[in-house]
């Protein structure tokens, strides 16, 4: 199945990454540039493609969204799944150098190149890619969003607590 998108300079995109194994974080960014929201979506250690669906669809900002985009490492969510369910185009982006025998890609967006799976056709795939691929080695919903998994908000602060 390719479906067709119509691709404007600030497309709101959702950004899931899946590399913290305690929490699925998500960065609305519109096109590369501004920061509309972080959602923290519920840790389950084994989160279902289903679960993961219909608490995207529960955020304030679905309707506004445009397509969503995961960063999973070890391939734990069916794009298909929550393609079918949101009705949102499903990028699914790998950084890894190898080649991917498992429908990856390769997409270059000046000098940087990403491993890509999608069912957006290929023209509108790269068009989305240069517009929300600003800077380092992933496009900014992910980016921002691996940053704020592995931020130090989420650590647990034995030494310091301010209302005890």
């Amino acid at each position: 199945m390719t479906l067709k998108l119509t691709v404007k300079k600030e497309i709101r995109t959702l950004g899931l990454d899946l590399c913290s194994p305690q929490r699925l974080v998500g960065a609305i960014v519109r096109g590369g540039v501004y920061l509309d929201g972080v959602v923290v979506f519920p840790s389950d250690p084994i989160a279902k493609s289903r679960s993961i669906a219909s608490a995207i669809l529960e955020t304030r900002f679905f309707p506004e969204l445009r397509l969503i985009m995961t960063h999973d490492a070890e391939t734990r969510l069916d794009s298909m799944i929550i393609e079918r369910l949101t009705k949102l185009p499903v990028i699914q982006v790998d950084t890894a150098r190898k080649r991917n025998p498992d429908g990856f890609k390769p997409y270059r967006v000046g000098r940087k190149e990403l491993q890509v799976k999608s069912s957006l056709l290929p023209r509108i795939l790269q068009e989305i890619l240069s517009i929300t691929w600003t800077t380092g080695i992933l496009p900014e919903p992910l980016r921002i969003a691996h940053l704020v998994a592995r931020s130090r908000f989420f650590w647990k602060n034995t030494r310091f607590q301010a209302n005890k």
